[in-house]
């Protein structure tokens, strides 16, 4: 039975970590694709994680959680970083009806 939640969360984490880099390729401003970077690729790692961690023993299970944890951590951080320096280089926003409100 844990092989069979552990394929669905492989297939799971591949299939959101498609639509991320799909979202990368046709978003259209910088800020957007960011966005679908960072979301998708925090979800995606997480349930290949988890996938690894249901079939793996403790250690395994440990160091999924300290990575999950870890990427809660900076991948937001990370995001914002990016986001504030395209800011600051004058990336505009080129998504229809978007309002810069800073």
């Amino acid at each position: 039975m844990t092989a069979i939640v552990a394929g669905l969360l492989t297939i799971l984490g591949l299939v959101i970590l498609t639509i991320g880099v799909y979202g990368v390729v046709r978003l259209p401003d910088v800020y957007t694709q960011l966005h679908a970077a960072s979301k998708a690729g925090f979800l995606g790692v997480a349930a290949l994680l988890a996938a690894a961690a249901l079939q793996g023993g403790g250690a395994i299970v440990a160091r999924a959680v300290l990575i999950v944890a870890l990427l809660t951590v900076t991948t937001p951080v990370a995001a914002h970083v990016v986001a504030r320096a395209a800011h600051r280089r004058g990336e505009s926003l080129r998504t229809p009806g978007a309002v810069d409100e800073s």
